[in-house]
């Protein structure tokens, strides 16, 4: 057996074996969120190839002790597998199984085709104009309705798990190419699981930029601190802005708008996080979480539909309990919303995706897009929808 942590792989080493079902090497993305090396690789069955997959893999050092790093992530790894299993929707990446091998072990996942809405908001700005509100509002709802999932799972007794995903961003989101929307994994979620890892300090777990101000603070959160984030992500693809960023205001006016609660509050905040993997600009984003007030949301949305707006600030309440109470509800006037604008489904999604490919052009080159995506190919141009926004660079 190939060892993954043992570079350079070729494409078509076998990586392990189970059984009689054989995972070859295809492409190295990198490190996790975890420390965990994630991987592409190929499955081989007497049959022949087969899909790819995703693998997150640790591998076990050799000839020590494993040091509490390995062991913290693989529990971790163990638990997300383990929290799969309540996790069985059509739109969330399917954990298939865990791998024990003599040098480390791999969960191995679904591989999702598709762009995500990360390369989608580049896209979008490298054709000078955003998407209609008709996407925003269907990839919107489609989200909510797998945060509603996963917020209501109950174990086999019946008890809540109070699932929070905790890294709802665009990076996370993806536009499969029938027009399904579906989210990559629970990799870092809270849940109540029993025997669950306990979070050493209550941090924001994925994408900071993303995360709620109760998460920036260091406060406990609730499935209301992915609406949250689900605001943020939608704000940001339907317009470019991000709340966080106040391009209108200068260091020193959002300090000035703290009062000496909230400057105790994000100084306590940030003392806190010293020596944790954050990046160096999340003090920056615990004093915007803390400093921004609703005339920024409407400064942000502006230009958005009053519908969509009004959405969009009950999401971003930087007070939980102001905020939708469920992502059901939340859901349910996304959808009212999009039937008023009139039909609109996948593959309506697609085709708008195939036209802003085809009008962002040479500039596509330009793009990083992420290895593990694609499935979306542009077609011949079309018209564009009425309702799309311009970026603000065009």
């Amino acid at each position: 057996m190939a060892h993954p942590s043992d570079p350079p792989l070729s494409s078509g080493v076998v990586l392990f074996t189970q059984g009689d079902t054989s995972y070859e090497f295809f492409r190295d993305l990198g490190v996790g969120r975890l420390g965990e090396r994630v991987l592409l690789a190929f499955v081989r069955t007497p049959q022949g190839l087969g899909d790819c997959v995703v693998l997150k893999c640790i591998p076990l050092p050799q000839g020590e002790e494993p040091p509490e790093g390995f062991q913290r992530t693989r529990i971790r790894l163990e638990e997300e597998v383990r929290l799969a299993r309540y996790l069985q929707h059509p739109r969330i990446a399917r954990v298939h199984c865990l791998v024990e091998m003599p040098h480390g072990l791999c969960v191995v996942m679904e591989k999702l085709e598709g762009l995500s809405l990360n390369t989608l908001l580049s896209v979008a700005q490298a054709r000078g104009r955003y998407f209609s509100e008709s996407f925003v509002l269907y990839v919107g709802a489609e989200v909510a309705a797998v945060l509603d999932h996963a917020h209501t799972r109950t174990d086999e007794a019946g008890t809540p798990l109070g699932i929070v995903n905790r890294d709802v961003n665009p990076g996370r989101i993806r536009l499969g190419p029938r027009g399904e929307v579906r989210m990559t994994d629970f990799g870092v979620a809270l849940s109540r699981l029993t025997g669950r890892v306990a979070t050493s300090f209550p941090r924001p777990q994925g994408e900071v930029l993303y995360a709620a101000p109760e998460a920036l603070l260091g406060d406990e959160v609730d499935a209301r601190a992915d609406l949250f984030s689900l605001g943020l992500t939608l704000l940001e693809f339907a317009t470019g802005r991000h709340l966080y960023d106040p391009g209108h205001l200068l260091a020193e006016g959002v300090e000035a708008r703290l009062s000496r609660v909230e400057r105790e509050k994000v100084l306590a905040a940030s003392v806190a996080s010293l020596g944790l993997t954050l990046p160096p600009f999340a003090e920056d984003l615990i004093r915007c979480a803390m400093s921004y007030r609703s005339v920024d949301v409407e400064r942000a949305a502006e230009g958005l539909s009053v519908p969509l707006r009004d959405i969009l600030h009950t999401l971003l309440k930087p007070e939980p309990s102001e905020r939708f109470a469920t992502a059901s509800e939340l859901e349910g006037l996304l959808r009212a919303r999009l039937a008023q604008l009139g039909p609109y489904m996948g593959e309506d999604a697609v085709r708008e995706v195939q036209r802003a490919l085809v009008e962002a052009g040479d500039r596509l080159w330009d793009l990083e897009i992420s290895d593990d995506e694609g499935g979306i190919t542009p077609p011949v141009a079309e018209t564009r929808s009425p309702d799309e926004t311009p970026t603000e660079d065009a």
